[in-house]
This record gives C-alpha cells, sequence and structure tokens, in this order.
C-alpha cells in the first residue's frame, strides 16, 4: 500500500513539474508577443512594462517553487515515516519467528546471571561442608594416623631387643 502511495505520489510530483513547465513555456511565449508590441510603443515605456511583467513572472515562479518543494518535502516525509514503520513491524516478526531473544529478554538474563554470580561468590567464601573429595582425603589421612599410632604403642610397649626385662620390675 505504501508502494502505490509512493509511486502516486511521486507521479503526482512529475506531473505537478510537467504542468509547471508547460505554464512557463506559455507565459514565456506570452511575454514574447507582448515585447514584441511593447517595441512599437516608446521604449522607455515598454522597458518599465517588460522589467514590471519579468519581476512578477519571476515571483510568481519562485512562489510556485517553493510550494512544489514543499509539498515533496512533506511527501518525502510521509514516505520516510511509512517505510520505518513497515521496517519495524517486519523487524519484530522476524525476530519472534527466528526465536531471538529482544532487548528486554537478555537484560532480564544478564540480571539473574549477576544475581547468581553473587551468590556463588558468597557461597565460595563460607565452607561450611567439606567436599566428597576433601571428606575422602581425611579418611585416609585419619587410617594413615591410626597405623603410626598403633605402630607407636606397641614399639611403647614391647622392650627393645638388647634390653633383658628387670624381674619384679
Amino acid at each position: 500500500m505504501a508502494d502505490s502511495t509512493s509511486r502516486l505520489s511521486l507521479r503526482s510530483a512529475q506531473a505537478a513539474v510537467k504542468r509547471l513547465r508547460a505554464e512557463g513555456e506559455r507565459r514565456l511565449s506570452r511575454l514574447r508577443r507582448d515585447t514584441e508590441a511593447l517595441f512599437a510603443r516608446s521604449r522607455r515605456q515598454a522597458v518599465a512594462e517588460l522589467l514590471g511583467t519579468t519581476r512578477r513572472q519571476q515571483a510568481d515562479f519562485r512562489h510556485r517553487a517553493e510550494r512544489a518543494l514543499r509539498d515533496l518535502d512533506a511527501r518525502r516525509t510521509q514516505i520516510l515515516a511509512t517505510v520505518e514503520k513497515q521496517v519495524g513491524s517486519l523487524t519484530e516478526t522476524l525476530i519472534r519467528r527466528l526465536h531471538v531473544a529482544s532487548r528486554e529478554e537478555v537484560g532480564d538474563l544478564q540480571k539473574r546471571l549477576a544475581g547468581l554470580e553473587q551468590r556463588v561468590g558468597a557461597l565460595a567464601t563460607v565452607r561450611s561442608v567439606p567436599t566428597r573429595d576433601e571428606v575422602a582425603a581425611l579418611r585416609q589421612r585419619i587410617a594413615e594416623l591410626e597405623l603410626r599410632l598403633d605402630a607407636l604403642v606397641r614399639r611403647a610397649e614391647s622392650p627393645p631387643p638388647h634390653e633383658k626385662p628387670v624381674p619384679g620390675g
């Protein structure tokens, strides 16, 4: 629909320019005839009338050209707004069909991620529960220490091999 509106606007603008050209040619022809007629009169009077006519024609052409430019600018603005609206609508449709996250959704996800990072950071600084590997390592260390303790107790209970036990002692 915007294409037909823009084409109609362009066609009507071209038609307006053609009409202005035809009108200019017609007025120029009339001006030429009037000039020839004026030469028959006195030169001074003819020049004054010619200048007056030329100035009026010039002002009229300038006014018409300015109006045509304003109309073209207004049509350009309307067409641009229509195109921007359609592009925005098509972009939204494409994003929905491609299942692409919107800026709002990405922002929400960034906030959630920041919250999770804070929670993980807090958990990392407060270690209240040892990990499974840490518990296994501690159990192994305890078993090693028990074995060493048993060896020390046995050594303390048995006399050294070069000493004889003291009777009655």
